[in-house]
């Protein structure tokens, strides 16, 4: 009886223990879809918009609008650093007229313009490349979230028209330009500051550049009209819009898309050069194989680092003689350390002759001590023989 009644009291915590679980699964799945930040297709949550966004969000629309698009493009920008870099006296036009021949996308070419945003951009080229994925992904969604952003700080107080920047709101949107269409001024902000107490704790803001603590702009970078005026984001039906004509300053291919006026951005998968896209759909629509995908990636800790034979050749050109001067030097340690440690000629024919006077002296010492132990066995043998013949001599019979 009391076995049963035990049973019983097993069954019954086991019964409600899978109603409870039942009923918390349950739970999860209907706060799952009531939460707007949860993503059901795989692409970028709104807490993952955030945190790459936030530093930048507040950033002068065309300068944004740039950065977009040359995201999707990280090889490029790498490749447009190092040649900022190394050609650090070209300003203005003389670095229009560098960047007709080059062949990268033309959102590349005028951010060449921003040098520090350039190099934030190929120093956090992990941070680079989300960007880019989450804009092809849904370029509406990643601009909802910049106003989103800018709604909070602007309610802060911390976003307003300065000397530096203007600060328009047309129907809810809020619309930052520069107070002199040919000076642009980056801001940079401490993102706890100008947004108050982060509403995301699992997902912190990413670190572009170092933040100050508040809210200041960079000096002034004079990039004339044209650069300034190419773009701007649309930010009711979510794209970009491009002014073809403009960019003849820095760029040769004026038919971007074909024709010319105004058009809205595509991307060119071209300029791509490989990176893999973020998921299924975005490769599918860019040509790319999921097996390509997987040669190709840029993700950190992949074997490949995204690059096939001829990104690697193009990024590391300014390393490659380094490397090649390592490789060599390291070669020429390990001869001469062989050279040390090999002994000479005359050393491996003086210690041949020791060897071989040692083994001749052991042999004929070896030699003498088996005579003579001959001889000693010989000596041996004829006394006790002569011995032997006596006695029998004197035990002889007699008569």
């Amino acid at each position: 009886m009391k076995n049963c009644k035990n049973e019983l009291k097993v069954l019954t915590f086991f019964v409600v223990f899978s109603l409870f679980l039942s009923m918390f699964g349950l739970a999860r799945n209907v706060a799952a879809k009531d939460d707007p930040a949860t993503s059901s297709n795989g692409a970028a949550s709104q807490e993952e918009l955030a945190q790459i966004l936030a530093p930048i969000a507040l950033y002068p629309d065309s300068l944004l609008a740039q950065m977009f698009m040359a995201a999707t493009y990280p090889l490029e920008v790498v490749e447009a650093d190092r040649f900022v870099k190394k050609n650090g006296s070209l300003k203005e036009d003389t670095l229009d007229k560098a960047l007709k021949d080059k062949k990268w996308d033309v959102s590349v070419k005028s951010i060449c313009h921003f040098p520090s945003v350039l190099a934030s951009m190929s120093d956090n080229l992990d941070a680079t490349k989300r960007l880019g994925d989450y804009f092809l992904e849904n370029q509406k969604a990643v601009m909802d979230m910049v106003q989103t952003l800018r709604a909070k700080a602007k309610k802060g107080g911390n976003l307003k028209t300065t000397e530096e920047q203007k600060v328009v709101v047309e129907k809810e949107i809020i619309i930052i330009e520069s107070a002199n269409p040919e000076v642009v001024y980056v801001p940079a902000y401490s993102c706890t500051y100008v947004y108050g107490p982060w509403w995301y704790p699992h997902y912190p803001p990413y670190v572009w550049y170092p933040p100050p603590p508040r809210y200041g702009f960079s000096t002034g970078i004079i990039i004339g009209i044209g650069i300034g005026s190419w773009c701007r984001p649309n930010w009711g039906r979510g794209n970009i819009d491009i002014d073809i004509n403009r960019t003849t300053n820095f760029n040769n291919n004026v038919k971007i898309g074909g024709g010319k006026g105004n058009k809205s951005w595509k991307h060119n998968s071209k300029h791509r050069q490989g990176v893999a896209y973020n998921n299924k759909s975005t490769r599918k629509k860019f040509g790319q194989s999921d097996r390509a995908a997987k040669k190709r990636d840029l993700g950190r800790g992949r074997a490949s680092k995204g690059l096939d034979r001829k990104t690697r050749n193009s990024i590391k050109k300014q390393d490659l003689n380094r490397n090649v001067r390592r490789t060599d030097n390291r070669k020429q340690d390990r001869k001469i350390s062989k050279r040390a440690s090999r002994p000479s000629a005359k050393a491996k024919q003086n210690r041949f002759k020791s060897q071989r006077s040692s083994a001749f002296s052991s042999s004929g010492s070896s030699g003498r001590r088996s005579s003579k132990m001959s001889r000693r066995g010989n000596t041996s043998r004829n006394t006790s023989r002569n011995r032997g013949g006596s006695g029998r001599s004197r035990g002889g019979r007699r008569r």
